[in-house]
């Protein structure tokens, strides 16, 4: 069994998230830019979080070497490339936006077409790291709840024999009481192994029953391509023998979990936003669906993969993660739902009615669906492989009007994260018929070989995820029969 841990030590922001901030240097309109007057101040303000002897990528802690990349430098930025913050300006204001300001992209674009002048050598001022704490969010993360995928001293080796390995862990949840997860943090032991980790939650009145499916498969945990559950349970055999031993079983161990949290490439801590947070209940338990990619690591393992939280005992909104897409994509080497021919650009879009919506949001909010009295959208992020291009994630309101919450124009497989507002979307119970929330994702297929949507590294997906919230209310009075 995962070994638990309890701590009340506050973490800071790991560099991922930090590598540059919303607090940009904008230069003072100088009619010649240099690098030591003007492009330094920007690098130290903004990137040396991550670029540093620390960080996670080559250091910018040395002035005269980082000069020497100067063309690199600027290119980067002038295409906002760097800092990795994807979402396209002018659409919506996102809480910790990394991004830097047009005037200063401005600056250093016309730093490069001057030749990138040098100026005179200066030391650099004492940087003010203190201020990294909290970029992402209102608050730094904080967890208090640390549960490990493994017991310690044990690693999972993925599949060798196939590039992409979906393992399922089942990890206990700890808590004695109903709470809360108002943070997620996901941490990888073996990033380069580690493509994605979705966290799963099982009621407590099924999680026996996901505990028996561990002895489906040797080793821990199962393969689970489709999700949550096992893959072997789809084999007609094995269904059988289960639903005959527990009539309509796939169904109820469908209903009885859902999607927590994720992480993938550039996440780090999240913390949810303010009044809100997932309900966890006593007894309950996670599957943790983690996506190896062992190409690019032939041999190496995953340990210390570990997931922390942060809890409450009670929130004034309940929530959820809204995993949006079409289930056909993922086999569309059957099915043909997906394809992106060989040097060819497609888009593949869809959209969901919150109206239809209503019923899942209220079960695994746990909230009575007669008192659900209208929804909060706090988030969205968009979700592709390696031949993604662009995309965008909308919202159609009840008048008609199609607003944009996200709009990618250079997807970047290595930056994702949820981009949460800063000032949500609201809609009462009356409005959720009419109101829609859809993604489209435009692909590139710069092989030689047909794309499909699949499961793979090199098939496709086209996700939206959303933090949802739920106001409650006095349910809705109906008339009684024969009445006026």
């Amino acid at each position: 069994m995962p070994r638990t841990t309890r701590t009340s030590t506050r973490h800071l922001l790991g560099a991922s998230l930090a590598c540059a901030g919303a607090l940009a240097i904008v230069p003072s309109g100088a009619s010649a830019q240099t690098y030591y007057d003007d492009v330094r101040p920007v690098l130290l303000e903004n990137c040396v979080g991550c670029h540093s002897e620390d960080g996670i990528a080559w250091s910018m802690e040395d002035a005269a070497a980082t000069f020497e990349r100067a063309r690199r430098i600027s290119r980067a930025i002038d295409l906002r490339r760097m800092p990795p913050f994807l979402a396209e300006p002018g659409h919506q204001q996102y809480m910790g936006d990394l991004s830097l300001p047009e005037e200063t992209v401005a600056m250093v674009r016309a730093w490069a077409e001057a030749g990138h002048p040098m100026g005179d050598p200066r030391p650099d001022p004492e940087r003010r790291m203190e201020r990294l704490a909290g970029l992402a969010h209102a608050e730094p993360f904080a967890g208090d709840v640390s549960l490990d995928l493994l017991p310690a001293g044990e690693a999972y080796l993925p599949n060798q024999e196939n590039p992409d390995d979906y393992r399922c862990f089942l990890v206990d949840w700890t808590g004695t009481t109903e709470e809360y997860i108002t943070g997620f943090r996901a941490v990888p032991g073996n990033e380069n192994v580690a493509h994605h980790v979705v966290v799963h939650y099982v009621e407590p009145d099924m999680w026996d029953r996901y505990r028996e499916l561990d002895d489906l498969e040797e080793g821990p945990g199962w393969t689970c391509f489709g999700g949550a559950m096992p893959d072997e349970l789809f084999r007609r055999s094995t269904r059988a023998a289960y639903e005959a031993r527990y009539p309509d079983g796939l169904r109820e161990l469908d209903e009885g979990q859902w999607w927590l949290a994720h992480w993938a490439p550039g996440m780090d801590g999240h913390v949810f936003p303010a009044g809100t947070g997932i309900r966890v209940r006593p007894g309950a338990g996670l599957v943790v669906q983690m996506h190896y990619y062992s190409r690019e690591a032939p041999g190496e393992s995953d340990a210390g993969t570990r997931m922390d939280f942060m809890t409450a005992p009670s929130v004034e909104r309940p929530a959820m993660h809204l995993a949006q897409t079409r289930n056909d994509w993922l086999g569309s080497a059957d099915n043909e739902s997906m394809v992106i021919p060989p040097g060819e650009t497609r888009s593949y879009q869809m959209r969901n009615n919150l109206g239809d919506l209503t019923s899942y949001i209220a079960r695994t909010t746990g909230v009575d669906e007669a008192r659900v009295r209208g929804l909060e959208i706090h988030s969205a992020n968009l979700h592709m492989h390696a031949f993604g291009h662009s995309g965008d994630i909308t919202l159609q309101h009840p008048t008609g009007e199609v607003e944009t919450l996200l709009n990618v124009p250079r997807w970047d497989l290595r930056w994702q994260r949820d981009f949460t507002f800063v000032q949500p979307k609201m809609f009462t119970r009356e409005d959720l018929e009419d109101t829609y929330l859809g993604v489209r994702c435009t692909y590139r297929n710069t092989t030689d070989e047909i794309v499909y949507g699949g499961f793979g590294s090199f098939d496709e997906m086209c996700f939206n995820f959303s933090y949802i919230a739920v106001q409650e209310g006095e349910p809705v009075a109906t008339d009684p029969p024969g009445g006026n």
